[in-house]
């Protein structure tokens, strides 16, 4: 059961705090799937221009994402079994990107934004979100080779978040520790690298 704060703050957000703008800007922040293709590109040009620095930073991103979202995240999903407010609440608006093939054209459909029909059904789990815990892991990491870079990265990782919570996947709650979750898995990969790789 969510706390009543926690509550009173999703349909804040979820509901009193709308716009038809952020009907389609949050789902598309939390489509990272949709934004794919630039993401390759950047981290292509990146390997290829950046040097040694740059090569070691994308590689502790990489596996951060891969511990965070396919290790940390998945565990504690299995374990704590929290139920995403969409399939827990009838109050609750859906948000979502259109369909679209292949995924970044769903950036140019329509928004779908329905109310939430819990018929016990689960689409997942709420708690963690691994949307936080990857992009905050990934602007940590950033953060340690680029701190200007790594400032904009957390800029886009709270952005993230906080879309989670508007388009009715998580609670408020699940965010802060997610984010802590992030942050500390960016901060432990990058001191592995620095005592076993020189020049980092």
């Amino acid at each position: 059961m969510p706390f009543s704060w926690d509550l009173s703050l999703l349909h804040q957000i979820n509901t009193a705090w709308s716009h038809p703008v952020l009907d389609w800007l949050m789902p598309a922040l939390s489509a990272i799937e949709a934004w794919l293709p630039l993401i390759i590109v950047a981290v292509l040009i990146t390997a290829w221009r950046g040097g040694k620095r740059a090569r070691v930073m994308l590689l502790c991103a990489g596996i951060a994402v891969a511990l965070g979202d396919g290790v940390i995240s998945n565990t504690l999903k299995k374990t704590i079994g929290r139920v995403r407010p969409r399939d827990a609440r009838a109050d609750v608006i859906i948000r979502d990107l259109g369909h679209g093939s292949p995924a970044f054209m769903r950036l140019f459909e329509k928004p779908v934004v329905k109310p939430s029909e819990p018929n016990g059904a689960t689409h997942g789990k709420s708690f963690p979100s691994s949307h936080t815990v990857n992009l905050f892991a990934v602007a940590t990491v950033i953060a340690c080779f680029y701190r200007r870079a790594g400032m904009v990265m957390y800029l886009l990782a709270a952005a993230v978040a906080y879309s989670r919570i508007y388009c009715g996947a998580h609670w408020p709650s699940d965010i802060p520790p997610s984010m802590a979750l992030g942050i500390l898995v960016g901060l432990a990969l990058v001191g592995v690298a620095r005592r076993t790789i020189r020049g980092v």
